[in-house]
């Protein structure tokens, strides 16, 4: 991944964290409510595959825990 590619994926990043971190406020002090709260970690959990693109360069696999196949 280029240079351009890494700079998208770290706003991605902050911006992802950004909106989580907001919903979990909003859901705990602003208007207590369950929704934003359910929600939070699932945009907390997308900001973090981001920064990880934006360190490492390249696209993550999915599911995580699946291995790689050995190209012969």
């Amino acid at each position: 991944m280029g240079r351009g590619g890494r700079i998208l994926a770290a706003a991605l990043a902050a911006i992802w964290l950004a909106a989580g971190l907001t919903a979990l406020a909003i859901g705990l002090w602003l208007r207590p409510a369950i929704v934003p709260v359910l929600v939070s970690p699932l945009a907390l959990g997308y900001g973090w595959i981001w920064a990880r693109v934006a360190v490492t360069g390249r696209r993550q696999e999915w599911p995580p825990w699946r291995r790689r196949e050995q190209r012969h």
